[in-house]
């Protein structure tokens, strides 16, 4: 018996004149997703975040007993593991969310005893409601779908089951994520939920829950799946070069990048400092025919303007003082694989000139030889600064940069790239409590709320410092928003469902960027640097080509 969603508008009856629905002899009631948004903000704000989280659940749970028992009726012959599939479907059909079962991480054999399913909630109307009302969250919110899965489950196996949701939107995850198990062999995470269903009095998950060895066994190895879960679900969601991120602007930038990496056709990367133009530049060498080759990055704007050409293209004994032997250069170097020259807007005309003629005719010459040596080089660059701009007035070799701007990806802002702050943030906060040997940490509403609201002048690059700071001071399971730098902590509140982040006025326009770092810093260049993601050697010499020094 097959049935999708279509086949369940079917059977729903409908008596406009009466002003009823009914499914089999069951009457159903429609009702606007914003004004269930509406009722669970007066619920929270009357009955407090956990008596709400408890009486959704059982209102779900009811629902899904309802609707199971109008299934078994209208379905007397199907099997109860085939009217288990019929009760999410329905829930679809109603507008509540659509489930998608993982098949490799789900089995169901009833007359074996065996009933475990993982899946995911999409587009959950409670996480949407939830963000809408109150912004991101430090727990999972669909309470409403747990509950009913937990009701429908427990009704079609004849024996107390449970539905948990482990990952959600309304914390910042993809999709809202959730596993079903009979409660006797998932007692650690129903010990959490327990209180939600003590008005259902479920004696037998109860007295399951006395056995706190068994309890402590199954905590254990619940952990250990979950965390192979993660792992696989992480390393599904790694964009290329692992950048991890779910905003648009992102996506179209690494979808630029993944059709160019397979060729040798340059590519300019462009963006702030700090939002991943090195490890976007990795991920096109480790997607291109030169893999197996050299990736050889180099921080034009660290390399001393009188030393530019020596280091690009090596030296010859005795071509300067202090040169007591040869050296190859770094396009040398690279040779078959990948250079990447990032903040290439740092270099010199002169050394523009000489990484001109090497892409054009592929050869270079060593500083104090005449010896001509070929090169099979890819060229990847980048820049925060604006080369079209420096070409026109002269600043930057407009033939360099027409040979440079073959494929263009520009990388945006962490603050225009929606909610990936609080993507990252749990990430970030995951990968450091791992590291420091910490228990599994998280981090709460107020936390997440400053997150979303900075605008993260240093993008990913300072949200991962913040986040190894907090990690680090955080005394609970939990990080606060006390625990986060005194520059994060104070941003001020973004509206519900916003990212905090500002009209982008600025642009990339160099200029106003360091005037507004050195503003917030009040005048000390030093933390202006800190908040641009630079040392304070490249802020002097940014501010010298801008004419900004004597401030």
């Amino acid at each position: 018996m097959d049935m999708d969603e279509r086949d369940f508008v079917d059977l729903l009856r409908h008596e406009p004149s009466a002003g009823k629905i009914f499914l089999k002899d069951y009457r159903m009631v429609m009702y606007s997703a914003c004004a269930l948004g509406a009722l669970r903000k007066e619920l929270i704000e009357t009955l407090g975040w956990e008596q709400t989280r408890g009486l959704l659940k059982r209102f779900g749970y009811a629902a899904g007993i309802a609707d199971a028992k109008a299934l078994a009726e209208r379905f007397p012959e199907a099997e109860p593991e085939r009217q288990m599939v019929f009760g999410p479907l329905l829930h679809a059909v109603e507008g509540a969310a659509r489930m998608e079962r993982i098949p490799d991480r789900s089995q169901v054999d009833l007359r074996q005893g065996i009933y475990h399913v993982e899946g995911y909630w999409l587009n959950s109307f409670e996480a949407e409601q939830h963000l809408e009302e109150f912004g991101p969250s430090p727990e999972p919110v669909c309470w409403n779908l747990a509950g009913y899965a937990t009701g429908h489950s427990t009704f079609f196996a004849g024996r107390p089951a449970m539905a948990v949701e482990q990952e959600c939107r309304a914390m910042g995850h993809e999709r809202c994520r959730f596993v079903v198990d009979f409660t006797e062999r998932y007692s650690s995470e129903f010990d959490l939920e327990r209180r939600d269903y003590e008005a259902l009095r479920l004696p037998d998950v109860l007295r399951e829950l006395k056995d706190t060895i068994e309890s402590q066994r199954d905590r254990l190895r619940q952990r250990d799946r979950t965390i192979e879960a993660l792992h696989a679900k992480l390393k599904k969601r790694e964009n290329l070069g692992g950048m991890l991120g779910e905003s648009s602007r992102l996506k179209r930038a690494l979808a630029m990048a993944e059709r160019a990496a397979p060729v040798d056709s340059t590519v300019l990367i462009l963006g702030e400092s700090g939002v991943g133009k090195e490890l976007l530049a990795r991920g096109i060498h480790q997607k291109s025919r030169r893999a197996d080759k050299p990736f050889l990055p180099v921080n034009c704007s660290a390399l001393p303007e009188n030393m530019q050409e020596a280091e690009l293209f090596g030296w010859a004994r005795g071509a300067f003082t202090g040169a007591t032997a040869s050296r190859a250069g770094v396009f040398e170097s690279a040779h078959g694989g990948t250079l990447f020259l990032d903040e290439i807007g740092d270099l010199s005309l002169a050394a523009q000139t000489k990484i001109l003629r090497a892409l054009q005719e592929g050869e270079v010459k060593r500083l104090g030889e005449n010896r001509i040596r070929k090169v099979d080089v890819r060229i990847l660059a980048a820049t925060h600064q604006d080369l079209e701009r420096m070409a026109g007035e002269k600043a930057f070799r407009q033939d360099l940069f027409y040979r440079l701007d073959v494929v263009r990806v520009h990388l945006p802002p962490l603050r225009d790239r929606d909610n990936d702050a609080l993507l990252l943030a749990n990430q970030f906060a995951r990968e450091f409590a791992q590291r420091f040997e910490k228990p599994a940490i998280g981090l709460d509403g107020d936390a997440l709320r400053a997150i979303a609201a900075y605008r993260w002048p240093g993008n990913v690059r300072e949200l991962r410092h913040a986040i190894e700071r907090a990690v680090i001071l955080a005394t609970g399971p939990r990080i606060g928003r006390r625990d986060l730098p005194e520059r994060v902590a104070a941003a001020p509140e973004a509206q519900p469902g916003s990212t905090g982040a500002e009209p982008a006025a600025r642009g990339d326009d160099e200029r106003s960027r360091i005037e507004a770092a050195l503003r917030r810093a009040g005048g000390r260049r030093l933390q202006a640097a800190r908040l641009l993601g630079m040392s304070r050697a490249t802020l002097w010499r940014r501010m010298k080509k801008l004419g900004m020094l004597g401030r």
